[in-house]
């Protein structure tokens, strides 16, 4: 588990509505874009430090996060972020094979005009992204292109849990080979092509073979993880 202390990487924040929200939003980005590593232990006097708070708004972000399992903490050790794990990245996958080749074909059936949109703006901000080998970018754009398909479904329920397993998926890709990110991309047109045109069996059909692609790419990221 890493003693090294990223905190000083996290941006301020303003201190003004719901500052443990505040708090749990900022922290949850951090872990996500893998600024803040997996095994790395939290602080509660450093957090509070760094944005300048009290430790009772961080003791409630800490604990909604750790509810939500994005945290362990282990008696007499501390807080830490959770570890990446084969066995989470399974149960990831084995939902997403389950649920989103069924979003996207209802949502090739029932997506808007504006979610259309958004889609095919994401596409372009992504391939921006991918041209600045920005990291964090290039997940938050990848995750939210998924997460407009399960909305457009018109599901709350699904597009909640693919929204869940979405933002899960993010840290396995954080240092992904930047060729193997453009072809994740790639897969993003002909999907978003798919909606585009109401084919409701292709958008399912490049859904399943996009997670399969990208389930092998992050079990061989997992297993052969980079040097530091």
């Amino acid at each position: 588990m890493s003693e090294v202390s990223n905190l000083s990487r996290l941006p301020r924040m303003s201190h003004a509505g719901n500052l443990p929200g505040h708090v749990q939003e900022v922290l949850l980005e951090a872990i996500l874009s893998r600024v803040l590593v997996p095994g790395e232990r939290l602080l509660i006097d450093e957090i509070a430090d760094h944005f300048g708070i009290s430790k009772i708004p961080v003791r409630e972000a800490i604990k909604a996060l750790e509810v939500a399992g994005w945290l362990d903490s282990q008696p007499r050790r501390g807080t830490y972020v959770r570890p990446l794990s084969r066995d989470e990245l399974e149960e990831v996958f084995e939902m997403r094979r389950v649920l989103e080749p069924y979003a996207a074909r209802k949502a090739a059936e029932r997506r808007t005009d504006a979610q259309l949109a958004e889609l095919k703006e994401l596409i372009a901000t992504g391939n921006e992204a991918l041209k600045r080998k920005d990291v964090i970018a290039t997940s938050r754009v990848n995750s939210r292109f998924h997460t407009v398909i399960a909305e457009a479904v018109g599901n709350e329920i699904l597009a909640a849990t693919l929204t869940d397993l979405s933002a899960r998926i993010r840290r396995y890709y954080a240092d992904l080979d930047w060729i193997k990110r453009c072809e994740s991309f790639a897969d993003h047109r002909r999907i978003y092509e798919a909606l585009r045109d109401r084919d409701a069996e292709l958008a399912e059909k490049l859904t399943v073979l996009h997670i399969g692609s990208t389930e092998r790419l992050a079990v061989a990221k997992l297993e052969d993880p980079p040097r530091r």
